[in-house]
């Protein structure tokens, strides 16, 4: 019995451990950029914004920007009819509602999108 307990203190801490682990990891950040070739790039879950802004145009290429970035949240471009919108949310359905809103036409879609995981 004195083993048996011991095995569930021992699976509570490493259980407990596990979450705190979890609760002090830091901020995550993601960006999406674009080109007006049809390029884009994104980058999620690493520790900076200039991180995550400089990965997301290496994966790019040539002539493009960074449209949005995110921290803890998600991010989404949309694109259409000669018109560009972005936009980011912790949500990832409102990020890209909020991107087609902001693109103002009929024609945009969800060009690319990204969310960290936390």
């Amino acid at each position: 019995m004195k083993k048996y307990l011991g095995f569930i203190a021992a699976a509570f801490l490493l259980i407990e451990g596990v979450g705190a682990g979890a609760a002090i990891a830091g901020d995550k950040y993601g960006a999406v950029a674009t080109s007006s070739d049809g390029s884009y790039g994104y980058a999620y879950n690493l520790d900076s914004q200039a991180e995550a802004e400089a990965t997301a145009l290496s994966y790019c290429g040539s002539n493009c920007s960074v449209q949005v970035w995110f921290a803890n949240a998600c991010g989404a471009v949309a694109k259409g009819g000669g018109s560009l919108g972005w936009a980011w949310n912790v949500d990832k359905e409102l990020a890209q509602a909020n991107a087609l809103a902001s693109c103002g036409n009929g024609s945009c879609e969800i060009a690319v999108w990204a969310c960290t995981d936390r």
